[in-house]
């Protein structure tokens, strides 16, 4: 009878608990649906979906750029294109919400992963502290591109290189796996060399004299092969070469808003008040923490060069400071992070269910911003479309988009270069009409699609170009 009365007492309500990991992720994704336009703010994102449906369309990669009229025929490399294809993926799905859905729940994933992976070593309030000022630091680029796609790929190759050097064991190959995934994905796999050069010398250091050695070459030859799964690409080595294409050129950063240094706003002051405590975190710990130190002070010093390697930052560093942190803190009674019951994995899933049908029900398009749908409406109206356009840079993405042959677009990585960019803006500034009027002349251009007020609409005002369309957001003009 005891035992009939046991089984039919009421389900207790601990059962429905979520994991407090997944608390996170329904958390941070229910936040980013609220902003999900922002999500699709960037003129980049238009760019990459298309990018993704003529592959998809043509069953091809691109060999050489048929985006642009001012380099059509240049080399030039889709090194992104499995993001690429996800992200036409989620459109062809449900539209621009499914690529904002998509784009949330890799990032809320990612901190959710994050999260979980520093309650091994410190008390959850401490981990959710560190997790929300990484996730604040990585907000100027939540963006609905392909970088987002590989944040949980950095999340786990550091984590697995971090607990191989914490273990003083072997490589963990599998790591291997995830870098050329992360090629694929992105062009930011290359920091995955020095984060694992640099871990690879500290469980080397740190291990036993007897079998220093023997680790030493297990680890030289992860090291050797980690290029090598880099190269894993439909394109082989050449993925890597892009890397060394921008940073030996430098033409385009200046003119690029990410590419700028971090500034003194409150993410840069946050930014540095969080690389100084993890220095001191690091630092406490002596010659141990050396090539943390190392790891960290490169990671500091691309931010403050370039504001885009922030993200980098945020998701790296708190791996490589948790084991540090959680030795030094005096332990305190604090309850560990709730697992949860099957029951509350359900909950949880009814919990995320809900932001995500309500932003794929959200009728969501890019920025008019970033998408000047009437002012191209009026120029295919007048028949300008035919002809080769000079376009503000942040209008590329839509014309691609929209099937219309660029003047300069996002892809500044690969073309664009040769002294295009630079010569370019140096006109767009100049205080004469001739140098800019010039480059339009030199490349055949018969119409312009550009920001009202703008340099570029002072100096085809000046020069009498008919504008036959005007708006808050595009103007549109025509050679006489």
């Amino acid at each position: 009878m005891a035992e009939i009365l046991a089984a039919s007492r009421p389900l207790s309500l601990r059962r429905f608990r979520p994991d407090a990991a997944m608390l996170v992720l329904i958390g941070v994704f229910a936040f980013l649906a609220t902003q999900a336009p922002k999500l699709l703010g960037d003129p980049d994102t238009q760019w990459h979906v298309a990018i993704g449906a003529r592959i998809v369309a043509d069953g091809a990669l691109p060999w050489v750029d048929r985006f642009s009229h001012t380099f059509a025929g240049a080399s030039w490399i889709a090194k992104e294109w499995l993001s690429q294809i996800l992200l036409y993926g989620a459109f062809a799905a449900a539209g621009w919400a499914g690529v904002a859905v998509l784009t949330a729940l890799v990032i809320a994933a990612t901190f959710a992963l994050l999260y979980h992976r520093l309650c091994r070593d410190l008390p959850p309030s401490t981990a959710l502290i560190a997790v929300l000022v990484a996730a604040y630091l990585t907000t100027p680029h939540l963006l609905a591109r392909p970088h987002i796609l590989s944040f949980p790929l950095i999340l786990l190759t550091t984590t697995a290189l971090v607990g191989a050097a914490e273990r003083r064991s072997g490589p963990p190959w599998m790591v291997l796996g995830l870098i050329a995934l992360w090629a694929n994905l992105h062009a930011g796999f290359t920091i995955g060399f020095a984060v694992a050069g640099l871990l690879a010398l500290e469980a080397v250091a740190a291990a036993p004299a007897g079998s220093r050695a023997r680790l030493a070459l297990r680890w030289s030859l992860f090291l050797a092969a980690v290029p090598l799964a880099a190269c894993a690409t439909p394109y082989g080595y050449r993925t890597m070469l892009v890397t060394v294409t921008l940073f030996g050129s430098g033409e385009p950063l200046p003119y690029i808003q990410e590419w700028q240094p971090l500034g003194l706003d409150e993410i840069g002051i946050v930014a540095a008040g969080a690389m100084l405590a993890a220095l001191a975190i690091l630092l406490r710990e002596g010659w141990r923490n050396a090539f943390r130190i190392a790891l960290l002070l490169l990671l500091g010093a691309m931010s403050l060069r370039h504001s885009r390697f922030l993200d980098l930052f945020a998701l790296i560093t708190p791996v490589l400071v948790a084991g540090p942190l959680g030795r030094g803190l005096a332990r305190r009674a604090e309850a560990p992070a709730p697992s949860a019951h099957p029951a509350g994995w359900a909950l949880a899933a009814l919990l995320l269910a809900l932001p995500v049908g309500l932003t794929l029900n959200r009728p969501l398009m890019p920025d008019p911003q970033v998408a000047p749908r009437a002012a191209l409406e009026a120029a295919r109206r007048q028949g300008l479309t035919a002809g080769p356009v000079y376009n503000s840079f942040d209008f590329g993405g839509f014309l691609i988009g929209a099937g219309v042959p660029t003047f300069v677009d996002g892809r500044a990585d690969q073309i664009f270069l040769g002294g295009f960019t630079r010569g370019l803006n140096e006109a767009i500034a100049a205080q004469a009409d001739g140098p800019f009027l010039d480059r339009l002349d030199r490349y055949g251009v018969t119409w312009a699609l550009i920001r009202p007020g703008s340099q570029e609409a002072r100096h085809l005002d000046s020069a009498g170009w008919p504008r036959l369309h005007a708006d808050a957001v595009a103007a549109v003009y025509a050679r006489r």
